[in-house]
């Protein structure tokens, strides 16, 4: 620290995607973080997550949030520890989660802060603290919330089908089905993948779309249709899509009457996002086209978010730390080494080229 300014690292959104990401989007800057002042901490960070959806919100807002701002890092999940405190109720030494990912150091007042976040302690006594920004985080709860309360998964009845088997949601959500008892295909993108979800998911069957027709996710929803006809003689009772397009055209001609369609991403279709055009609309996206058979099986589908469902947060966190302790959940992270290969790590996520939860580590972990 000098004259008590601390210099950060930060990753800022250059310029706004035009279909792909690329290296070319983002840039390093540093800039000066002032000591915190009355209420407020100082966070150094230590692992950063990324998800496929802020791809959406580097080229436009939703009603949800607006679009990430110019030449400012992007929000994403973050742990670090606090280093210095003017807050009673964090101390220094104390490690959070949070949302100022993309950088090395933020302050912060705490719940409610001027950045709208969230701030949770996290404590590394119980597991480690990447794991807070994974499988005890975000991505073990939308998983959770997913299967039992939005897709209500029937245990020892359901025949469940998970695109993007091995990523951070949905190779949890394989597992909790698994759990449950449930008869349970996953869809991923290598030989690599469909063997740990063989071999550890422990699902029952397993393939990669990429090796079906013609290889590519836009021209082959035939092949996935009768990859899943022949995987699911009986039909699929529960789809828990995080691809949308063609898989999701796939599995509706496959989803047994009364079927459910849990909406929890559509990675096929992000890149395509661009920034709004004159009349404000979202571009034209690829299927589904069989949509009408959703009025005839009387399927239904339903999008959700995580944060909707923080009534079943204690109730998700004790199943998951009991099946954690158990053995019963394998967990896949693919890690990348320094802040500067965040933009790398997140055009990885559009590649294919991740397993599992993408993380980012940022700094020295004090407590591993």
């Amino acid at each position: 620290m000098t004259d008590n300014i601390i210099v950060s690292r930060e990753i800022h959104l250059k310029q706004r995607p035009k279909g792909f990401p690329t290296e070319e989007n983002f840039e390093i800057v540093q800039v000066d973080i002032p000591e915190p002042k009355e209420g407020e901490f100082l966070v150094r960070n230590i692992w950063m997550s990324l998800d496929p959806h802020m791809r959406i919100y580097m080229a436009k807002g939703t009603g949800i949030m607006p679009a990430y701002q110019l030449n400012k890092p992007p929000s994403g999940g973050c742990v670090g520890q606090v280093i210095e405190s003017r807050n009673d109720k964090f101390k220094a030494g104390e490690y959070v989660l949070g949302n100022s990912g993309w950088r090395e150091y933020w302050v912060s007042k705490g719940n409610g802060d001027s950045n709208g976040q969230d701030i949770v302690k996290v404590d590394p006594k119980m597991a480690p603290i990447q794991y807070f920004l994974g499988i005890l985080g975000i991505t073990g709860f939308t998983a959770y919330v997913g299967l039992l309360k939005i897709g209500q998964l029937r245990e020892d009845v359901d025949t469940v089908f998970v695109s993007t088997a091995a990523g951070g949601v949905g190779s949890i959500a394989c597992q909790i089905a698994k759990i449950k008892g449930c008869y349970v295909v996953g869809s991923t993108g290598s030989k690599d993948k469909v063997e740990w979800l063989l071999n550890q998911a422990k699902v029952d069957y397993a393939f990669n779309y990429k090796k079906l027709g013609a290889g590519s996710e836009d021209n082959n929803n035939n092949s996935i249709s009768s990859e899943l006809k022949d995987a699911f003689p009986n039909g699929i009772d529960l789809y828990f899509d995080n691809v949308g397009g063609r898989h999701l055209e796939a599995a509706i001609v496959n989803m047994n009457t009364f079927g459910r369609i849990v909406l929890c991403g559509a990675t096929s279709q992000y890149s395509s996002i661009s920034v709004a055009d004159d009349n404000d609309k979202f571009p034209q996206y690829q299927g589904p086209s069989n949509l009408h058979l959703a009025i005839s099986n009387r399927l239904r589908l339903q999008g959700f978010l995580y944060s909707d469902h923080y009534d079943i947060l204690d109730e998700f966190q004790t199943s998951m730390s009991k099946w954690i302790k158990e053995d019963r959940i394998k967990w896949k992270e693919t890690l990348y080494e320094g802040l500067e290969n965040a933009p790398k790590a997140f055009i990885g996520l559009f590649k294919g080229e991740n397993f599992g939860r993408t993380l980012v580590k940022i700094g020295s972990d004090n407590a591993s």
